[in-house]
């Protein structure tokens, strides 16, 4: 059984205002943001990912699945430019 516990950090005053407007931006909170850090360092676990909302004003179903992965497979297909050396 999991043991969950509670503990103090300090964090620098200039490291906590940099991370701010990054928190609010992704809609998490610092205890999300310091358990992907551990997660991330340990590799124990996969972090919260939360998708941003990128709708266009139209509900997903309207478009039919076969057609999204049809253009999908068709992007996939493109050649792609060669690269620059």
């Amino acid at each position: 059984m999991p043991i969950n516990g509670r503990t103090t950090v300090d964090i620098p005053d200039a490291l906590l205002e940099r991370a701010r407007p990054i928190l609010a931006a992704r809609q998490m909170t610092l205890q999300a943001l310091v358990m992907d850090a551990i997660e991330r360092l340990v590799g124990t676990e996969s972090p919260t990912f939360k998708l941003r909302d990128a709708s266009v004003g139209y509900a997903y179903d309207e478009v039919p699945n076969d057609e999204i992965n049809r253009a999908v497979d068709e992007l996939s297909e493109r050649p792609r430019p060669a690269a620059r050396a």
